[in-house]
């Protein structure tokens, strides 16, 4: 048992009481379905979690957190057709919202809509000024095998995140550097974990690929940020 499991029981165990007594009450609020579908979606209880938003995106169409709970329900359920169209619409309803980008970008991925994920994720990333959606668009570049969109994606999510006073996070440059390495760029991919290094020297995978490369960890090593 993980130190998180008390925890997820006690959770479990106050929304099934919550549950009950909803039940007996009568019939839930808008409010409390979006609750309990929640409650099956962390839990991944897909069908129940469907059961119930369904209702709520019949009662009250684009209601994002209905339409985003039905959407990711259904996605698990494998109605890929039914997911998109929900997540789309909650995608129009609450724009910006990283959640519901990814989602929805992940059922695009499955269907094999590689166009229009990497569409939705560029846009993102440009609209928010954000290196999440760039992160996720590098790693489904990736899995696609497609190395000249993963490097622009990581390029991209490295010029946003220099635009900050400080870089904030070590991701990009490091997930750089391993698909430098993997495509025999050992000078490039040693200089992007020397970047990284210098954003923070305490991420460990950085310091360990160092090592892995042979490049000596010392005063010297950390290199400025940047393209």
């Amino acid at each position: 048992m993980d130190c998180h499991t008390p925890v997820r029981w006690i959770a479990y165990s106050f929304a099934s009481i919550v549950i009950t007594m909803t039940a007996c009450q009568g019939p839930r609020s808008t409010e409390q379905s979006i609750d309990l579908g929640n409650h099956y979606l962390e839990f991944g209880e897909w069908q129940k979690a469907a059961d119930t938003f369904q209702p709520v995106v019949q009662n009250t169409p684009g209601l994002w957190k209905g339409e985003y709970g039905y959407g990711v329900a259904m996605a698990n359920l494998g109605d890929l057709v039914t997911a998109r169209r929900c997540l789309e619409t909650a995608n129009d309803h609450s724009p910006g919202n990283l959640t519901i980008i990814t989602a929805l970008a992940d059922v695009m991925f499955r269907q094999g809509d590689n166009g229009q994920m990497y569409q939705l994720l560029r846009g993102a990333g440009a609209a928010l000024g954000r290196v999440e959606p760039y992160l996720v668009l590098g790693a489904y570049a990736v899995k696609l095998k497609d190395d000249d969109s993963a490097i622009l994606a990581y390029q991209s999510a490295i010029e946003v995140n220099s635009g900050t006073l400080r870089p904030m996070t070590t991701e990009p440059y490091y997930q750089l550097a391993l698909l430098q390495l993997r495509l025999g760029n050992p000078t490039e991919g040693q200089r992007r974990l020397r970047q990284a290094y210098g954003i923070s020297a305490a991420d460990p995978r950085v310091s360990q690929e160092l090592q892995s490369q042979g490049v000596t960890i010392d005063a010297s090593t950390a290199i400025p940020p940047g393209l």
